[in-house]
This record gives C-alpha cells, structure tokens and sequence, in this order.
C-alpha cells in the first residue's frame, strides 16, 4: 500500500458488506494502517451491490475519474471482474495463495508475481 501511495496510486474500497462503511474503515485500518484509501463504499450503504456497474459508478464519482483510467482489483471472479468490466473498468482478479480456474470464457489478463531478493517480479500473459 505505501508503494502505491508513494508512486502516487490513488485508492479506494467497494465492500459488498453489510456492516456500515464505518465499521469497514475501522477494520481496514486496524489491519493496513498504512493505507491511503480516499473512500470506503460498503453495499450495506447504498442500493447496489457489486456487480451491479452502479456501485463502480458511485466510486468513480467519488474519485472524480472516468472508468477508463481505473483499474479495478478483487478476489471474486462474477462479484469483481465481472463487475468491473461492465462498468468500464480495468479489471485484475487477484487470485492470491488459491489456485483457482479461469473460466473457459475468459478474455482476462493473467499477472504473476513474486519478490526476488529485494525486488518484487511481475510477469503478465493474456489473450486481450
């Protein structure tokens, strides 16, 4: 998260939640108290859950920035990239420890990371 901050990355969080957005952003700082999120929308809060491309929308009002300078990054294959396509979005499914599938369907970018010594190592391969 400082990496991003320092290189002047901009972010946010949509929380398909039912806490209040408060209770989120209490969490999240508990957890990455480093982080430099600008807005925190919990579902609970609003009428839209993801996928619906309202709830990116909100976001991107919030952030005062159009869908295609965003890149939009989450865990959950229909909730997040989905989601984040339909409303324009970059989407980067972070897939993490799990070896999870693609679906057969899919157009998306696959990215690979690693750190190496004192650097981290990113490698991308994608049918887009």
């Amino acid at each position: 998260m400082t990496f991003l901050y320092l290189n002047g990355f901009r972010t946010g969080v949509i929380s398909n939640i039912s806490f209040a957005g408060k209770v989120v952003e209490n969490r999240i700082n508990e957890l990455i108290p480093t982080n430099h999120f600008e807005f925190v929308i919990a579902s609970s809060e609003y009428l839209y859950r993801k996928p619906n491309r309202r709830i990116f929308e909100l976001a991107l009002e919030k952030a005062e920035l159009s869908a295609s300078e965003v890149w939009y990054i989450g865990d959950q294959y229909e909730c997040d990239i989905v989601g984040a396509r339909n409303a324009g979005l970059f989407p980067v499914w972070y897939i993490g420890a799990a070896d999870m599938r693609l679906p057969e369907d899919n157009d998306l970018y696959r990215f690979s990371v690693e750190y190496q010594g004192s650097v981290w190592k990113g490698t991308c391969q994608g049918t887009r």
